[in-house]
């Protein structure tokens, strides 16, 4: 996964939803300090649908602290 990512033009490596690719890419590898970077520099998907829960399961998966209000798309509080 990570030499196809490599080979994305940096153009496409910086939008939205390929940011949160590279997240989830760097949770894999282990790399879980620059998954978080990733969130702490922000990002916006553009097409990203009202109720979507992509941002809150990657979250969940790098920290127990609560998903930052920018990323709360949930329709409903989470009640885990």
């Amino acid at each position: 996964a990570r030499a196809v990512w490599e080979r994305l033009p940096s153009a496409v490596r910086q939008r939205g939803r390929f940011r949160l690719l590279e997240a989830e890419l760097l949770l894999a590898e282990g790399r879980r300090a620059e998954a978080r970077a990733v969130f702490d520099a922000g990002f916006e998907i553009a097409d990203l649908r009202e109720g979507s829960r992509e941002l809150d399961r990657v979250w969940a998966r790098l920290t127990d602290e609560p998903l930052p209000a920018r990323y709360d798309f949930r329709m409903r509080p989470d009640t885990a």
